[in-house]
């Protein structure tokens, strides 16, 4: 199989903007990095603030496990790492970077999806284009596990949508979605080399809003708050097989539509009325840490996390041939 080395991000002071418990998200890339080289045998190499070091050294390798989210505490150029791995002619376990670039701007993934004909709620750029009345979630465009998400995201009316658009921007200094807001039940579908894993699903508490239902920073990160007690993930979902079938379904034409040809986790809403399945999220690569949902359709789907590594080394080592 050749050498094998494990790339992981070690730049969290350069991201300011986070707080302490979206750190949490830092770390647990960094303990999941660290198992996944003990399995295979592989050297853990930081990537830090010199880019140019880290890919010299990786270009040593044949094969490299990565769980880079991004490069200088920016998550736009997790793209760009995946691809500077491809020009060094080095195999990678990251989604395809094109597919990356498309899935890590949430604007833009919306309008694909759209543009095929998979369904997502509707999306706005802007906050003057926004019909109301109306209840939206507004979301930082280029981040994802939760980040920039929480029970005050969900607003209505233009002068709380313009708050929280500006919230975005101060904090994140990053564009903002303002995406419709589904009411019903939170799903999720983990899929990695074309493999479909069981569905999951994330319970709210009985006495929630149905506003309030979001799966946000504090419901991922912050163990022990409110939020966090008010979420129980449960893997496999409760769901007949028509609906099971439907975001099989979705699922896998965005994987086509996208190139998400990897590890990659789909966030879903299903309508409570109708019970339409939505798209609202698209992670090409996901939190694979123990406590994650990817982890906990492993668990379900009775496959290993060895076993997930091995097939990524694979469906790297096949794609770098091609």
């Amino acid at each position: 199989m050749g050498r094998i080395a494990v790339a992981y991000n070690d730049d969290a002071d350069l991201k300011p903007h986070l707080n302490e418990f979206e750190r949490c998200g830092e770390e647990e890339v960094i303990d999941c990095a660290s198992e996944a080289a003990e399995i295979l045998g592989a050297d853990m190499v930081p990537v830090r603030h010199d880019i140019d070091g880290a890919l010299r050294h990786l270009r040593d390798y044949d094969i490299v496990v990565d769980f880079c989210e991004g490069a200088l505490g920016n998550p736009r150029l997790e793209k760009s790492f995946a691809l500077a791995l491809e020009m060094i002619g080095v195999a990678h376990t990251s989604c395809d970077p094109i597919a990356v670039a498309l899935c890590t701007d949430k604007i833009l993934a919306k309008r694909l999806l759209q543009a095929a004909g998979l369904p997502t709620p509707k999306g706005y750029a802007s906050p003057r284009d926004v019909p109301l009345p109306g209840t939206y979630i507004v979301k930082p465009a280029l981040e994802d596990a939760g980040i920039g998400i929480d029970r005050h995201a969900v607003v209505s009316g233009r002068a709380e949508i313009e708050a929280r658009c500006a919230y975005v921007a101060e904090n994140y200094e990053q564009p903002a979605l303002i995406e419709e807001f589904i009411e019903g039940r939170e799903l999720n579908q983990s899929i990695y080399c074309g493999k479909l894993l069981p569905v999951g699903e994330v319970l709210f508490a009985e006495h929630l809003a149905s506003t309030e239902r979001v799966v946000g920073w504090k419901a991922k990160w912050a163990n022990g708050s409110a939020e966090d007690l008010a979420t129980v993930n449960r893997t496999p979902a409760k769901i007949d097989a028509a609906t099971r079938d439907e975001i099989s379904r979705i699922c896998l034409k965005a994987v086509e539509l996208l190139g998400t040809d990897m590890a990659v986790r789909f966030d879903l809403r299903q309508k409570s009325q109708s019970g339409v399945i939505y798209i609202v999220d698209i992670n090409p690569n996901p939190d694979l840490g123990l406590g994650s949902g990817f982890r906990k359709a492993l668990d379900a789907a009775h496959v290993l996390f060895s076993e997930l590594l091995n097939d990524l080394i694979i469906a790297a080592c096949a794609r770098r041939s091609r």
